[in-house]
């Protein structure tokens, strides 16, 4: 699953953590499990492969064009729902038959 992580001061880290089949759909699949914290003020980005494959492009390619918008929503004061629109808007320019599903979960300490 393609990730992307930002930070209130604009800075972000792409990758890719392990996936499986869609939950409840294969009974008995055992899913990877990872703990990690969320700095202050920050937010977890996950996508599906539709929000950035497409022709042209590679995985890594559109996740590095995805990253300065995903990073920047912290320090621009967006909620998760406008951070992933933001992503949505800003990544889905070309139209092809994929699934397209954004997840964000924000770390706001006040």
């Amino acid at each position: 699953m393609p990730v992307l992580s930002a930070r209130k001061d604009g800075s972000h880290s792409t990758g890719e953590r392990p996936g499986g089949p869609v939950l409840g759909v294969v009974p008995g699949t055992d899913y990877a499990e990872e703990t990690f914290t969320l700095d202050e003020d920050s937010a977890l980005v996950m996508v599906t492969d539709g929000v950035v494959e497409g022709p042209g492009l590679t995985l890594e390619e559109r996740l590095e064009r995805a990253g300065p918008l995903v990073g920047a929503a912290p320090r621009d004061g967006l909620n998760a729902e406008e951070t992933a629109d933001r992503t949505l808007d800003a990544t889905v320019a070309i139209i092809h038959l994929d699934d397209v599903a954004v997840e964000v979960i924000r770390r706001i300490d006040e």
